[in-house]
Order: structure tokens, then sequence, then C-alpha cells
């Protein structure tokens, strides 16, 4: 029997993932709207919050701020990232040839008699392409504002009727305390979640925005975008962020001074804030283990490309969190974690009502 269930399930979540695959177009939008849907809810939360002496901004005022701070926001982010992408791949086949000569002059410098043929390799190693692919699915993104809007509207719309509507299912009131109990509680640690990574990744690319300023890296606020985003992905973002914009020094001037300022600063911002900070605050709300978090990368990345990628442990994490509170599937979320801790439940007698 237990073969059985462990069969349904596997063939269940199979044709989960192939059906996410099929309807990429269809619900790709919508998990976006969902996302931002969400952003806008934790800035609204944190808008009508008590202030001064208690002072608070009214909701609808409240919400109507934090929808024109967001969506202002992501369009000067989409337009930011489309603008400096198309300069980036203007300079490419520069940078490519810069890089193509330093890599000789590196071979010269330490004795190498004959220099091995890495045209063919430079060649492959096409940054335009690489970066015009990531422009494509900015593109794609823009070309689905649309959809999205919608999708949007809706979500916004239907959260005024969440509470109605659990009322509606959970008949008994004793039990309808405890389900809002449950649902408060995961709200509050993925909003938490999502505040904290938000704040430390928009820190980090605005710290990592002045050092390439000083240093006069090209298209600073590109990689700072990119670093801001590139920091929702534990680790391998982190890697890849101080990466890029450390090569294009190596590229950009004929001296190895701004790469060994640029590597060294950045690496430390990332290692300060991603490895000190970011832990402290999160707790056990991010202590996904490498395995998964890479996993995840190639699973939704096949399923859903870059925004996959993007979106990949945010998704994950809030798994891992709604299933830390049941009985049932609390040892998924264990399996998701790095070292086995987890966020606390509710109380069991709770889950069981």
């Amino acid at each position: 029997m237990k073969i059985q269930r462990v069969a349904m399930a596997m063939i269940i979540v199979f044709l989960t993932f192939y059906l996410l695959y099929l309807g990429q177009a269809l619900l790709l939008p919508l998990v976006i709207a969902g996302a931002v849907a969400y952003l806008i809810s934790i800035l609204a939360h944190a808008i009508a919050s008590p202030i001064f002496r208690g002072l608070s901004v009214p909701k609808p005022i409240a919400m109507f701020l934090a929808i024109a701070i967001i969506l202002l926001s992501l369009s000067y982010l989409v337009q930011l990232i489309t603008v400096n992408i198309k300069s980036v791949i203007e300079v490419a086949p520069v940078y490519q040839k810069n890089l193509e000569a330093l890599i000789y002059k590196g071979y010269r410098l330490f004795g190498a008699e004959e220099v091995p043929n890495i045209r063919e390799f430079l060649n492959q190693l096409d940054f335009g392409a690489y970066l015009q692919s990531f422009g494509a699915t900015v593109r794609a993104l823009v070309s689905s504002m649309g959809i999205i809007t919608v999708y949007l509207i809706f979500l916004l719309l239907e959260q005024r009727t969440f509470g109605d509507k659990m009322k509606a299912i959970i008949r008994h009131p004793e039990r309808q305390k405890d389900a809002f109990e449950l649902i408060d509680k995961m709200r509050s640690d993925i909003r938490s979640y999502v505040g904290i990574k938000v704040l430390t990744s928009a820190s980090t690319g605005l710290i990592s925005y002045f050092v390439l300023k000083i240093v006069e890296v090209d298209f600073a606020s590109f990689w700072a975008v990119l670093i801001f985003l590139l920091n929702f992905i534990p680790t391998i973002g982190s890697i890849i962020a101080t990466a890029f914009p450390s090569m294009l020094t190596l590229v950009q001037f004929e001296t190895l001074g701004p790469f060994i300022v640029t590597v060294s600063v950045l690496t430390a911002v990332q290692f300060c804030i991603g490895s000190l900070l970011e832990p402290k605050l999160m707790g056990n709300r991010l202590n996904l283990s490498p395995i998964v978090i890479l996993l995840s990368l190639g699973l939704w990345g096949s399923i859903w490309g870059i925004p996959g990628m993007f979106l990949c442990v945010p998704i994950t994490v809030i798994i891992m969190i709604i299933c830390s509170y049941f009985p049932a599937t609390r040892p998924v979320a264990i399996l998701l974690s790095g070292n086995g801790e987890v966020v606390s439940g509710v109380k069991k007698e709770v889950l069981e009502s």
C-alpha cells in the first residue's frame, strides 16, 4: 500500500511539472502577478503599520501608495535593464577583443613560448548572444505586461474576499479561529522572508552601485540592478553577481588595480550581508539545502527559463515554510532544509482540531 502511495505521489509530481511546462505562457504571467501582488501587500502592510504615537496610514491609502511605488519601481527597472542591455550589446565585441588581448598578454607574462589557439573558444563565448538572450526574456515579459496587469488587478481584488471564503468553507467557529491563526502565522513568516530578502538584496545592490561608480565601471546602474536580482538566488547568485562586474573591469581598464578593488569590495559586501547579516535576520526561514537550490535552479530553469531561475528559490522557501506547519508535510520541509531546522509550526492540537 505504501509503495502504491509513493508511486502515485511521483506520478502526480511528474504530471504537475509537465503541466507547468506546457502552460508556461499562461501560468508564468500569473505567478509574476502573484509575486507583485504579494510585494504590494507587504509594502501596504508596512505603510499601514502604526508609526509615531500609534498613528497609522489608513489601509486604502496605504494600498494605493504601495501599488504606485511598486509599479513605478518595476517600470524603472525594466526600462533601465532594456536600455543598458542594448548599450552593453553594442560594446560587447570591443570587450571580447580586449579579453582576448588580455589572455594573450597573460600567457606571455608567464613565459609561455607558444600561445594556444583560444580564438575559437572566445568565439563560442559570445557575450553579445548571452545578453541578447537575457534581453529577449525581458522583452517577452514586457510584452506580457497586459495579461500580468489583468491578473494583478483580479488578485488584488480577491484578497478582500479571502476571509469570507474561508469562513464559508469552515463553518465551526473554533476551527475558523484555528485556521485563521495558522494562516496568519504562515503569512507572517512568508512576509518576513520576502521583506528581509528584498531589503538585503536592495542594500547589496545599492552599496555595489556606489562601489562600481567610484571605480568608474561602465553601466554601474545595470550591474547594480543585476546584483539585486541575482541575490534572490543564494550562493550561486552571489558568485555570479560578483564575477560579472569584476570581469568587466579586466576588459575595460588596462591595469589590474580596478579589478582587485572591485572583486575585493564586492566579495566583502556579499559576505557581510549574505553570510552574516541575512542569516541573523532570517533565522531558519532561508535554511535551504545547497543541493536543493541547485536542483531547483535546474528544474525551474528548464520549465520557465530565466524567470523560473529567479523565482525558484522564493517558491521553494515558501513551500518549505508552509510544509513546516503541518505534521504530515513537515518531513518535506526538513528534507528541503540545510540542517533539519525549520520554522517552528503552530501547536499540534491546533492543527488537529
